[in-house]
């Protein structure tokens, strides 16, 4: 699996791999081509993003997945103006580094999603772990 971000670097995935082609960056997606929602979802991997959209849970939102917690400050700028600011980060020390240095700049906007799966490390492994309808998590996100 490739995923472009915004430098024009792949992120590149598979069972045996981690790693970037070019530079190193965040990527931004946009949910609609028109303009940005008010909604962000941040995510710190694009394997978290995909977990998200098999479960149903961000739809109408744009995404910024930083592809490592090192790249949270080049997120900043993306995400000004944004009213909600919901984060899958994960449930490790880097991860809540992450969230503390966001809720420092954007305050109560941010919001911590990683309680959605508390028993597991990220959005990933929790999907992979479950048997469950999406209305779970997406009733529990609301």
């Amino acid at each position: 699996m490739a995923f472009e971000n915004v430098s024009g670097g792949w992120e590149l995935r598979n069972r045996y791999f981690k790693g970037c082609q070019g530079r190193k960056d965040i990527s931004y997606l946009p949910w609609a081509r028109d303009g940005p929602s008010t909604v962000c979802a941040v995510f710190e991997g694009f394997i978290d993003y995909l977990s998200a959209l098999t479960l149903g849970i961000i739809s109408g939102a744009d995404a910024i997945i930083l592809n490592s917690v090192v790249n949270v400050n080049k997120a900043m700028p993306y995400l000004k103006g944004y009213t909600v600011i919901n984060c899958y980060l994960d449930n490790d020390t880097a991860g809540r580094i992450a969230l503390i240095k966001l809720t420092a700049m954007y305050g109560s906007t941010v919001i911590d999603r990683s309680k959605l799966y508390s028993d597991f490390n990220d959005l990933n492994e929790y999907l992979t772990n479950q048997s469950f309808t999406k209305n779970t998590l997406s009733n529990e996100n609301k």
